[in-house]
């Protein structure tokens, strides 16, 4: 007769769990890092999105505004906002409301923080878009103001300088945008 071998028993080492944790160990150093980049990725993407809105908006106001000037004749724009104030004092610095220009643009800082305020405490006085103008997918609708500048008198022709500045917000009331130009009126 034959003897069958009998394994004998032995005992569990753990080294395959050993690896296989460190495996697993090692996949998550490298998988946490990645998904949280893309979270990031996600992130920026979003607000470049919220910043591409409020330019959008933005521009719209300043060609609202290009257009209400060009279609303005030099005696309108003077009866509007007279050259002759130079001054700044505080009647000199008022708004036309209805059309929302002022006078004398050298009365205030030039700066943002001017602007950001006045653009959220001076409703009243500035240019909202509305009607058909609207735009879409804004927490608000763009504003605008124009300010008269200082003319050039100095050529042949008399040259006026508006200064148009407009702010507008994306869907998120966080993303805004203040952009100013420059506009020449010559007779």
């Amino acid at each position: 007769m034959r003897k069958l071998p009998i394994a004998l028993k032995r005992t569990q080492r753990g080294a395959t769990l050993i690896v296989a944790l460190l495996i697993l160990l090692m996949i998550m150093m490298y998988g946490i890092p990645a998904a949280m980049d893309s979270m990031q990725n996600e992130r920026m993407a979003g607000n470049t999105r919220q910043r591409d809105l409020a330019f959008q908006a933005t521009e719209h106001a300043i060609k609202k505004a290009q257009t209400w000037i060009l279609t303005q004749t030099h005696s309108s724009l003077d009866a509007l906002a007279p050259a002759t104030v130079t001054i700044c004092s505080p009647g000199n610095t008022d708004p036309n409301t209805t059309d929302c220009i002022f006078p004398n643009g050298q009365c205030h800082a030039n700066d943002v923080v001017y602007w950001r305020s006045f653009f959220s405490s001076n409703s009243s006085n500035v240019c909202t878009l509305s009607g058909t103008d609207t735009i879409g997918l804004v927490t608000a609708q763009p504003r605008y103001i124009v300010e008269r500048m200082p003319s050039d008198t100095s050529g042949s022709q008399k040259k006026d300088y508006y200064r148009v500045t407009a702010w507008g917000v994306g869907q998120d009331s966080n993303a805004v945008v203040i952009i100013q130009t420059m506009y020449q009126f010559a007779e």
